[in-house]
């Protein structure tokens, strides 16, 4: 029996703090199956429903308003739902973006075989010199003026992600001025004869700069895939470009292939 000497402090206060508990893990519970119902309805509906308010779901479902909103906060960590600040709470479902050595190395043509549409825009390009951790990709010195790109992809009309670029020396002149016509810079670099692939690609879910976040609409403190890619000439082995891109995780669910390099480098050349 629970005395006054208890360490858990006097046996009235233990029964408060028991019965605080035993609610917390309930309403816990209640949000969890209020979600799971949401979750297995919307299924049948197309990206882009608008789902009921909160007040609506919590009438339904017979749960206080936090409950309600507790689920809706658990779809959107599931990314099954997006909500829009004075808009309302619409259905998500991201796009298998797969990448593995055996697949081009194209955002466009990755959205594409997932059954998505990619858009992609120039925010600057132009001649810059390379910083020494990227300089090392080209086997040339830090300084050495390349051809340097940033650029803002969309998914099916959604802000997805930013890529900051650097393209190697002789690879392909001006190509800031193709790019509003073709997007695509692995398909620019095909059309000029060259046989891209993949050659290194380092990828984690990290916290974007604050200068990138506010590209990608991301909130403070916000997560994207980072995804770093070597690509080379798959013919000639010839560096063509060094890409870093910051991915909405809401919007693409990354998949990492580990295949084989084909006519890929050696790894010890890597």
């Amino acid at each position: 029996m629970l005395g006054s000497c208890s360490p858990f402090g006097h046996p009235a206060a233990v029964r408060h703090a028991f019965r605080s508990f035993n609610l917390a893990v309930m309403g816990s519970i209640e949000s969890r199956d209020v979600a799971a119902q949401i979750a297995a309805e919307i299924q049948s509906l197309q990206t882009g429903s608008q789902i009921p308010s909160e007040n609506r779901i919590a009438s339904r479902f017979g749960v206080s308003r936090s409950v309600a909103r507790q689920a809706i906060v658990e779809l959107e960590a599931r990314f099954l739902v997006r909500r829009v600040q004075g808009s309302g709470t619409y259905v998500n479902r991201r796009i298998d973006y797969v990448i593995s050595h055996s697949r081009r190395p194209s955002l466009h043509q990755t959205v594409r075989d997932a059954g998505g549409e990619a858009r992609t825009s120039l925010i600057s390009g132009g001649p810059q010199p390379v910083p020494e951790r990227i300089a090392h990709y080209f086997g040339c010195a830090a300084g050495t003026t390349l051809t340097r790109l940033e650029r803002l992809g969309r998914i099916n009309g959604r802000i997805a992600v930013y890529f900051d670029e650097w393209i190697n020396t002789g690879v392909m002149e001006d190509i800031e001025v193709a790019l509003p016509v073709i997007e695509s810079v692995e398909e620019i670099l095909r059309a000029k004869g060259h046989h891209p692939i993949r050659a290194l690609t380092r990828g984690m879910l990290d916290v974007p700069p604050d200068t990138i976040a506010e590209q990608l609409d991301l909130p403070y403190g916000g997560q994207a895939w980072s995804v770093e890619s070597l690509t080379d000439d798959g013919d000639t082995h010839q560096p063509l470009m060094f890409s870093s891109a910051w991915t909405r995780p809401d919007v693409v669910r990354m998949i990492f292939e580990l295949d084989a390099v084909p006519g890929g480098r050696p790894l010890a050349q890597l």
